[in-house]
């Protein structure tokens, strides 16, 4: 007899996939780090840099985790809510420390680790105290038509409100408007694996499809942006904290997902946003962070890692 299928609206199972994504997009940021990191630095920022890019095999490698990330996110929010899955992406930046310690030998500073202790205990909390007590219902397109219309709204917004201060604050601006570029864009997502577990006809007559493309595209560019105008740290601050609140209210209003009431459960969780929001800002502000993200020229990661070390040392005996 074969195997019963996988179960993907078993709890446990969305935990997985949605633990597998941050972990699939951290490596991918590791990857297409290494792909621009040799990059001449009168490239850095221009045309030339994507050319060189897409040059690289180990880019191309990033792109296509890239593509896998998206899957397990799918997979994630077909069986999972918003609520849930959102935040569990954000440890993504667990995943950087530790691939940076564990395979690049990269020192690793005690307020890091701590960093990261405070974003899984407050994460943790909140997904125990805040999660979603239902499963809510497929949304209409009268419902659709609101979120779409307010997240476009605020992404209008915001990116007009980044058209002046300096560059931290541009920076933050376009990082929070691309973080509700891809709220949405998971709320999308999440109609979009619905649509494919029914089959292709499905995905390719449903406008969700569609808008998922446009939508993600549109976060894409915005988040590029965001990196440009100024500090990374405080782009990636936005990205990571103002997306699973988002998603939150999107879960709430397009799939009707309720949450527990009470005096208690409102207090434990503001006291979770709080050190999660602790941890989090530190380890986007952390230059380890910061360095993998970093589109210079500086040799952040080459030579680094496990394998290299390894070739290094088979090169030094013969």
């Amino acid at each position: 007899m074969g195997r019963p299928p996988v179960d993907l609206h078993n709890g446990s199972m969305v935990v997985v996939f949605a633990i597998a994504a941050a972990l699939v997009n951290a490596v991918t940021s590791f990857l297409q780090r290494l792909g621009v990191e040799d990059a001449p630095r009168t490239e850095t920022g221009s045309r030339g840099l994507v050319a060189h890019a897409v040059r690289r095999p180990i880019w191309l490698l990033g792109f296509v985790c890239m593509l896998g990330g998206f899957v397990f996110q799918a997979l994630a929010l077909h069986g999972g809510s918003l609520a849930v899955v959102q935040p569990l992406l954000t440890t993504e930046l667990l995943f950087v420390v530790v691939i940076l310690w564990a395979w690049f030998g990269i020192g690793v500073r005690t307020r890091d680790w701590l960093y990261a202790a405070l974003t899984i205990v407050g994460l943790a909390t909140f997904l125990a105290v805040v999660a979603p007590t239902n499963s809510g219902h497929p949304p209409t397109n009268g419902t659709w038509a609101v979120a779409i219309a307010a997240t476009a709204g605020a992404m209008v917004g915001l990116a007009a409100m980044s058209r002046t201060g300096p560059p931290w604050w541009r920076a933050l601006i376009l990082g929070a408007a691309a973080s509700v570029g891809f709220a949405l864009t998971a709320a999308l997502t999440k109609a979009f694996s619905d649509a494919f577990a029914i089959g292709i006809s499905d995905v390719v007559t449903s406008w969700q499809t569609y808008a998922l493309c446009v939508v993600g595209l549109s976060s894409f560019v915005l988040m590029q942006h965001a990196f440009h105008a100024g500090p990374f740290a405080a782009s990636q601050s936005t990205l990571i904290l103002v997306n699973p609140f988002v998603s939150v209210g999107l879960g709430a209003w397009l799939y009707g997902e309720s949450f527990p009431r009470g005096t208690g459960v409102v207090v434990a969780g503001v006291l979770a946003v709080v050190v999660f929001a602790a941890g989090a800002i530190g380890l986007c502000t952390s230059p380890l962070v910061a360095g993998v993200h970093a589109s210079d020229a500086v040799q952040l990661l080459a030579g680094r890692g496990r394998l290299a070390r390894h070739r290094a040392e088979r090169g030094a005996t013969r």
